[in-house]
């Protein structure tokens, strides 16, 4: 009888061990079918609005491609070099600002469409996956993603990617992304806004019915904003000094007015900025550089 009881017990535990192993299988299943979702839903997307993405966008002013010009300037003055890879390329706005200034420009989107379209905009275009990018290791001086990361459903990938292609001393750089704790302090008029003077999702479905209230949803999937800090573990913990700012340029002519080039605590700006050096920290003089309109509100 003992030992068929032990028998039992074990076989218990056994099967409560089993039944968690299910129950994560099934969570992890359901997570990648979710990511897939997502991807598929970008390469829909941006299939569909490559014809007029530039005059529906609303951000591609001449100021801020002056403001870009000179970040892009300024990073590859620190480079190791002049290759310059931009994930999520899209039309080539990252790369047309930075002709003259790196030497080889490659861009990467999902939607092999929308770099047919814009194909002038690189030196070369590559339709691929950012969790899987089609080049060997430490071919990259710097890494850019413009307005990227809220379209991804998460960050493993792309850090792991970045880190593999970069080379020692290269740079990460990623810009105007909404900024999780500025979304959820704002919540209230960010929405407001959002349906009352700059909806988006109505203005591509106007270009391209295939642009469905899901489709958009899946397409922006972070659009509440990017959690900072989850972001620079993952790239610490791939091998980067991590820095991050908060700021305003480059949404509209009124906000550049009132708050310029100023860089703000975090949750009082909606822009996340992250630059992230591959197996080197990050100068001193580089953040005296980046924080020196710091505007400190609480």
């Amino acid at each position: 009888m003992a030992g068929r009881c032990g028998s039992s017990v074990r076989f218990t535990a056994h099967a409560n061990r089993s039944g968690r192993r299910a129950k994560e299988e099934e969570g992890w299943s359901m997570q990648s079918k979710v990511e897939q979702r997502v991807k598929a839903a970008n390469r829909q997307f941006y299939d569909a609005v490559a014809d007029h993405y530039e005059e529906v966008d609303g951000r591609r002013s001449p100021v801020l491609e002056a403001w870009l010009r000179r970040r892009l300037s300024w990073l590859r003055r620190y480079a190791p070099g002049g290759r310059l890879l931009d994930l999520g390329t899209g039309s080539g706005f990252v790369t047309r600002c930075a002709r003259g200034i790196f030497a080889l420009r490659i861009g990467v989107d999902l939607s092999a469409r929308i770099l047919i379209q814009h194909q002038t905009a690189f030196d070369g275009g590559m339709a691929a996956d950012v969790d899987a990018l089609p080049f060997a290791a430490q071919q990259f001086d710097v890494v850019t993603c413009f307005a990227v990361l809220h379209h991804l459903y998460t960050f493993d990938g792309l850090v792991a990617e970045v880190a593999r292609v970069l080379r020692t001393g290269g740079i990460f750089y990623s810009d105007h992304d909404m900024n999780a704790a500025f979304y959820r302090r704002f919540r209230l008029p960010l929405t407001l806004y959002r349906r009352l003077w700059y909806d988006a999702r109505t203005k591509y479905h106007r270009v391209n019915r295939q642009i469905t209230p899901e489709l958009y949803r899946f397409a922006e999937w972070q659009e509440e904003g990017i959690e900072v800090e989850p972001l620079v573990r993952l790239l610490e913990e791939a091998g980067f000094s991590v820095m991050t700012t908060f700021h305003w340029f480059g949404l509209t002519p009124i906000t550049d007015t009132l708050f310029g080039q100023h860089t703000f605590t975090n949750g009082w700006a909606p822009l996340l900025s992250v630059i992230a050096v591959k197996g080197s920290r990050i100068p001193a003089l580089w953040e005296e550089h980046l924080t020196a309109d710091v505007t400190a509100v609480s």
